[in-house]
């Protein structure tokens, strides 16, 4: 409350709810700064869709990504950051655009992965997770997956 409370003192002892444009966040919290999903963080832990932040909005992200979150609400949160399409499924389109976010690269920066080779790791990630055979992952399949693998709770993770 206190790194919130400092963004400006004013603004929040006149409203308390006041929500704070993201670049302010980022500027206070730059624990987010560099994150290649920043984007998705602010649209789903935005409460009003605004893409600003409450500080009960900065407190779901806080406890999302604490190591005392339960394994099962990190996956949800991370299912809706990583669903970019905002389809309720994790496609191939969506695992490619992953990988460019993951390897740096932009539409303006030259790609490292070519589109031939990004569907290729899309298909090969699809073939050995989905389990509905729906053609992407759903929640309950990505919650399934993400509690057999034990490096996502303390990767999904950050310190303020």
């Amino acid at each position: 409350m206190k790194k919130f409370y400092s963004i400006d003192p004013n603004k929040i002892q006149n409203n308390y709810h006041h929500r704070f444009e993201k670049d302010l966040i980022i500027k206070k919290f730059d624990v987010l700064q560099n994150n290649p999903f920043q984007d998705r963080i602010f649209h789903v832990f935005s409460s009003k869709n605004d893409d600003c932040f409450s500080f009960e909005d900065l407190l779901d992200l806080c406890s999302a990504m604490s190591a005392d979150c339960p394994t099962e609400v990190k996956a949800a949160w991370a299912f809706r950051i990583f669903d970019l399409d905002g389809d309720g499924q994790i496609s191939s389109g969506d695992i490619s655009e992953i990988l460019d976010r993951l390897t740096g690269c932009s539409k303006d920066r030259f790609y490292r992965l070519d589109a031939e080779s990004k569907t290729k790791i899309a298909n090969v990630i699809l073939d050995e997770i989905k389990l509905d055979n729906t053609g992407g992952i759903g929640l309950n399949e990505f919650k399934i997956i993400m509690s057999r693998i034990p490096e996502f709770h303390s990767s999904f993770y950050f310190r303020v």
